[in-house]
C-alpha cells in the first residue's frame, strides 16, 4: 500500500470516529514533499507529507501523528498565533508544549514543558516567549525566511542548541531515568523507533507557518459549527474553543495605528502624480517628523524580559517613517523623563523600573496633553485602573495594549471610547 493510500485509509475512519479531524483534513490539500526533513507538516492551506519517512512508521504511529497535526491546525498555530521574533524551532517547541501534556507519545519527540522547567497549561505565545528568552537557537544552516529572530534578541540568556536538544532526546529514549524506561516498556515502544519531530527538523517543520486571516477564520468556523469532539480530552477541547474566540490581533492594530499616525503628515502636492489618476490629480508626500511616545505601566511586575519584548514589538512595527520613539514609565504618576527607545533597548537588562505604586491612566494622558508634539501614544498595561478623561483638544492618537485576556475583555468597551485597543499575550 502506498503512503497516500495509508493516509487516506486512516482519514476515512475519521468520518465516523473523529468527525472534527475529518472536517479539518478536508479543508486542506494533501501534498507530497519528499524534500522536507519531517514526516508531516501543515500550513498555507495544505498538509505536506514525506513518504520516505512515513513508510518506516507503523500504522498506529501514523494515526497518532495525523491526529496531532489536526490538533495543531485547530489551535491555529500554523496560521494566526505566531509571536514576533521567534525562530521556527521555538514555534515548534512551544506548540508541542501545549499539545504534549494531553498525549503520551514519547516516540514522536514532542517537547514537554517540564524538560525546560516550565509549567504545564500555558498558551502557545507564553511558551514561545519564554523559550526565546532562554536563547533557543539553531546550529547549522540559517533558518528559512520567516524563521529569523529580531536582531540582537536571539542570543540572550542561556543558549540551548538544536543539537543539544537532539542529544537530550536520544538520552531520554535510551538511557533516561528508570521511571521513563518503565513507562516506555509498558507502552511496548522500543529504542529503534525514530523521533520523527526532533529538534533538528523543527525549523523545517514550521516553514509553511505564516499569518493567514482567511484560513484562521475558516478553522474558527469549523470549531463553532462542531458538536462532536471525538476522542479529544476535555482540556484540549477548552484550548481549541479558546483559540476560536474573537480577538483584535495586536499586529493588525499596530499596523493600523502606525498608518493613522503617518496619514496626519500627508500633504497634497503637484510635484508628484496621483497613483490612481496621474498628474490629473494632486499626489501625496509625507513629512517623516513623526514622534511616538510609549508609556509602560510599571505598577506591577515588569522585568527586563517583558521590557525586551515590548521594545522588540514596537521597533518591528514603527521602524520606518517614525522619526523619534520615546519610552515613559508611569504608575500613579509619571516616573522621570522619557528616554529614547534605542537607549531603553540598550540598557534593558540594567534598566531601573520605577514606580510600583497604583495605576493612574490619567498621568500619561496628561503628559501628552502637556507635550502636544507627540503624534501617537501607546500605553502598555494590564488594564486595571479607572478610565482616563481625554481632553477634547488632544490631537495625539491613542492605542491601548493590554497584556492579559481577562482585563482585555473587562475593559475593552470602555477603553475603545478613548482610542484603539488590542490584546498582546506575553
Amino acid at each position: 500500500m502506498s503512503t497516500l493510500e495509508r493516509i487516506q485509509q486512516e482519514v476515512e475512519q475519521w468520518f465516523l470516529t473523529e468527525p472534527l479531524f475529518f472536517t479539518v483534513y478536508c479543508s486542506h490539500r494533501l501534498t507530497i514533499n519528499p524534500n522536507m526533513l519531517c514526516a508531516l507538516r501543515s500550513g498555507q492551506g495544505r498538509i505536506e507529507y514525506n513518504p520516505e519517512v512515513i513508510d518506516s512508521m507503523p500504522d498506529h504511529q501514523l494515526r497518532a501523528l495525523l491526529s496531532v497535526e489536526m490538533i495543531r491546525i485547530l489551535l491555529k498555530h500554523p496560521y494566526s498565533r505566531q509571536p514576533l521574533g521567534c525562530l521556527g524551532i521555538v514555534l515548534k517547541m512551544a506548540s508541542d508544549m501545549v499539545i504534549a501534556p494531553a498525549y503520551n507519545l514519547t516516540w514522536a519527540g514532542l517537547i514537554h514543558p517540564e524538560e525546560f522547567g516550565l509549567p504545564t497549561g500555558q498558551h502557545f505565545e507564553w511558551y514561545a516567549n519564554r523559550l526565546s528568552a532562554m536563547g533557543i537557537h539553531m546550529d547549522g544552516p540559517a533558518p528559512s525566511e520567516g524563521d529569523s529572530c529580531a536582531e540582537g534578541e536571539a542570543g540572550e540568556g542561556s543558549a540551548a542548541s538544536s543539537s543539544e536538544l537532539s542529544e537530550k532526546q536520544d538520552e531520554d529514549s535510551t538511557g533516561g531515568s528508570s521511571g521513563e524506561n518503565k513507562e516506555q516498556n509498558e507502552q511496548g515502544e522500543n529504542a529503534e523507533e525514530v523521533s520523527l519531530n526532533s529538534a533538528p527538523s523543527s525549523g523545517d517543520y514550521t516553514s509553511l507557518w505564516e499569518e493567514d486571516a482567511f484560513m484562521g477564520q475558516q478553522i474558527t468556523d469549523i470549531i463553532h459549527s462542531t458538536t462532536q469532539w471525538g476522542s479529544l480530552p476535555g482540556g484540549m477541547v477548552e484550548l481549541i474553543q479558546k483559540a476560536a474566540e474573537g480577538k483584535i490581533d495586536y499586529r493588525n492594530a499596530l499596523r493600523a495605528f502606525r498608518s493613522s499616525i503617518l496619514s496626519q503628515k500627508r500633504h497634497l502636492t503637484r510635484m508628484y502624480p496621483s497613483r490612481r489618476f496621474g498628474f490629473e490629480q494632486m499626489g501625496s508626500r509625507y513629512e517623516f517628523t513623526t514622534r511616538l511616545l510609549v508609556a509602560i505601566d510599571t505598577s506591577g511586575s515588569v522585568g527586563s524580559d517583558e521590557l525586551g519584548r515590548y521594545y522588540r514589538i514596537i521597533t518591528t512595527f514603527f521602524k520606518y517613517g517614525i522619526q523619534e520613539i520615546d519610552v515613559l514609565m508611569f504608575d500613579f504618576d509619571v516616573q522621570g523623563e522619557p528616554v529614547t527607545l534605542k537607549e531603553a533597548q540598550k540598557n534593558k537588562q540594567t534598566f531601573e523600573v520605577k514606580g510600583r505604586g497604583g495605576t493612574n491612566f490619567q498621568a500619561p494622558v496628561n503628559y501628552v496633553a502637556e507635550h502636544p508634539d507627540y503624534d501617537g501614544l501607546i500605553i502598555m498595561t494590564d488594564g486595571y485602573a479607572p478610565i482616563p478623561s481625554v481632553p477634547a483638544h488632544l490631537k495625539t492618537k491613542l492605542l491601548w495594549v493590554i497584556d492579559n485576556e481577562p482585563s482585555y475583555k473587562q475593559h475593552y468597551d470602555a477603553l475603545r471610547k478613548t482610542g484603539r485597543v488590542c490584546l498582546i499575550e506575553l
